[in-house]
This record gives structure tokens, sequence and C-alpha cells, in this order.
């Protein structure tokens, strides 16, 4: 993870295709119930599929996908999720000969 490094962080420090464990929701009541009201809570797993910079993030929280902005996405403090040695998307490489298809 960018900044992270195995430590925590934001929400935003986490790049597209990575998975992370929510730890805490800050500022203020009012924040942390539209948080919660958008099915963020505190041990959930999230996974960015869009994300960076100045535009909002794409994340998937179970079935579900929806945009956080960037000023929403610094109150959520996550640590990177454990891997269960799935690759991204659910998809599994196969080995042909000696090469990995897709």
């Amino acid at each position: 993870m960018n900044a992270m490094h195995g430590t925590g962080g934001p929400l935003t420090c986490i790049s597209a295709g990575e998975r992370a464990r929510i730890v805490s929701l800050s500022g203020g009541t009012e924040t942390e119930r539209r948080l919660s009201d958008m099915g963020l809570a505190l041990g959930s797993e999230v996974e960015v599929l869009v994300g960076g910079g100045r535009s909002a993030l794409l994340v998937a929280v179970g079935p579900n996908r929806m945009a956080i902005e960037p000023d929403l996405a610094v109150h959520i403090g996550v640590v990177p999720a454990p891997s269960h040695g799935r690759h991204r998307h659910g998809r599994h490489r196969r080995r042909e000969g000696r090469r990995w298809m897709r």
C-alpha cells in the first residue's frame, strides 16, 4: 500500500486493487453517522476499485460499490487487510505449459 506500509492510515492512502480493514471513523458525530449509514463500519473490509488524487474513490464493500469523495475518505482509518490468497476480483490463473495465462 502506498504510504501505509502496514501501519495504517486514511482510506485515501490505498491504491486501486488493494484491500483494507476499517479500524477508525472520525470527523465528528455527523460524519461518523453518514459513514455508518453508507455501510462503512468498524471491522468492514473494503477494496479500492478506482482511486486516487482529487477524484472520488470507487470502493467495494461486500457486494456493494460506492463512490467516496476524498474529503470524506480521510475520516476513514484503515489497515491492510490480510491476504486470502485470491487474485484481484476473484480471477485465478492457471498454468498452461510454461506460460501463465489468465
